[in-house]
C-alpha cells in the first residue's frame, strides 16, 4: 500500500482535478475580466507594479484587490482548519464543498442579476481558489502546487536530470508526476477557452464540475483509508 492510498490529501486524481480547476478559472479570468489571475497572484502584483511604474494608480489598485481578497481567504481558511482540528475533524471535505458551492452561487448570480466590478468580481474568485492551494499540497509524498505551475515545472526538470544521472526509476515516475499536473493546468485553462465561447458568463460552472470530482474522489479515498 502506497503512502498516498493512507493519506487521501496526497491521491494524485485529486491533485489533477484542482491543477485542472485552476488552469480552467485563471484561463477565463486573464481573457475576460482585464488580465487578472484569480489564484496566480504573482501576475497580480506583477500588474501592480507595471500600472504603478506608469502612474496608472487607479488601475493598479485593481490589480491589488484580488490580492486582499486572497489574503483573507486564507486567514478564513486558516481559522477554520484550527476550528475543525480542535473539534477532531477532517475540514478537507467541508472546504471543497464550501469552494465548490461558493463559485457555483456566486456564478450563477453574477450570470444572471449581479452586477460586479470586474476586479471585485474577480477577488472573491480569489477568495475560494486559495482554499485549495493551502489545503492540498503533497502528492504521493511529494510538494507541489495547484494554483500555480513553475514549481512543478521546475520538479519536473529536476527530478527527470536526477534520474539521467542517477537512473533511479523512482525519479523518472516523480517527473512524470509533474508532467501530469502541468499538462492539467494545460487541460484546463484550453477546456476554459472551448467551453467559454458557449456558456458565456455561466463558463466557471465548470470550475464548480471539477471540484465535485475532487469532492468524490476525496471522500472515496478517504473511506479507502479508514478500511486500511
Amino acid at each position: 500500500m502506497t503512502y498516498s492510498k493512507v493519506n487521501p490529501r496526497e491521491n494524485l486524481k485529486i491533485a489533477l482535478f484542482l491543477a485542472m480547476n485552476t488552469g480552467f478559472v485563471d484561463a477565463f479570468t486573464f481573457f475576460h475580466f482585464g488580465e487578472r489571475f484569480a489564484s496566480l497572484q504573482t501576475g497580480n502584483l506583477i500588474q501592480t507594479g507595471l500600472n504603478l511604474a506608469q502612474g496608472h494608480f487607479k488601475a493598479a489598485f485593481q490589480f491589488m484587490i484580488p490580492v486582499l481578497f486572497f489574503i483573507a481567504g486564507a486567514i478564513v481558511k486558516t481559522l477554520f482548519t484550527k476550528y475543525k482540528k480542535r473539534k477532531g475533524g477532517d475540514e478537507a471535505q467541508d472546504l471543497i464543498l464550501v469552494q465548490m458551492v461558493g463559485i457555483a452561487v456566486f456564478t450563477l448570480l453574477f450570470a444572471t442579476v449581479l452586477q460586479l466590478p470586474q476586479a471585485i468580481f474577480v477577488g472573491i474568485l480569489s477568495f475560494f481558489m486559495v482554499i485549495q492551494g493551502d489545503l492540498f499540497t503533497r502528492v504521493h509524498g511529494l510538494p507541489y502546487a495547484n494554483i500555480m505551475s513553475t514549481g512543478n515545472i521546475k520538479s519536473l526538470a529536476t527530478n527527470f536530470a536526477e534520474y539521467l544521472v542517477e537512473r533511479y526509476k523512482k525519479y523518472l515516475q516523480n517527473s512524470f508526476l509533474f508532467f501530469e499536473l502541468v499538462l492539467s493546468f494545460v487541460i484546463g485553462a484550453f477546456l476554459s477557452s472551448f467551453v467559454g465561447h458557449w456558456l458565456g458568463n455561466f463558463t466557471l460552472l465548470g470550475s464548480s464540475v471539477l471540484l465535485l470530482l475532487a469532492y468524490f474522489a476525496y471522500h472515496k479515498e478517504t473511506k479507502k483509508a479508514e478500511i486500511a
